[in-house]
């Protein structure tokens, strides 16, 4: 009986950790349509100040990752391509900081429109203006 219980703890223990293993992070359960790094070819100090834009049409998810935790924050400006309005600024600030907006989040303008949608990704620094700017337009179609 004893040795019963003990494999029944177990395999619930396994179960746990299983169930654990396969519970994604939002970022790794959904799949990008883009991606995009901010431009290193700038003189900014060294290749490693970077970062990430994933963006997926189905359901306007989007995920802003900084790499490291150098000073520089990486900013994300998200537009109505041809009328130029801003819809939202996304900002992670720190290594590891992944900051997010899909079309279900309730936030006003995460729902983006099924047309033109301009992405503006560059890194900023207390005191300085923007550096390794990068600039996509994608036609948001989903």
């Amino acid at each position: 009986m004893r040795m019963k219980k003990l494999l029944t703890a177990g395999a619930a223990a396994l179960a746990v950790t299983a169930g654990t293993l396969v519970v994604a992070s939002p970022a790794q359960a959904v799949d990008c349509d883009h991606v995009w790094y901010t431009d290193e070819s700038d003189s900014i100090g060294s290749v490693d100040q970077g970062g990430r834009l994933c963006f997926a049409e189905h359901g306007d998810y989007v995920f802003l990752t900084d790499y490291d935790a150098d000073g520089y924050s990486v900013v994300l400006d998200v537009y109505m391509d041809g009328t130029g309005q801003l819809l939202y600024t996304l900002k992670a600030s720190g290594a590891g900081d992944v900051q997010t907006a899909n079309a279900g989040d309730g936030i006003a303008f995460h729902n983006l429109p099924e047309v033109n949608i301009r992405f503006r990704m560059y890194l900023t620094k207390s005191g300085s203006g923007p550096v390794g700017e990068v600039t996509h337009v994608v036609n948001n179609d989903h």
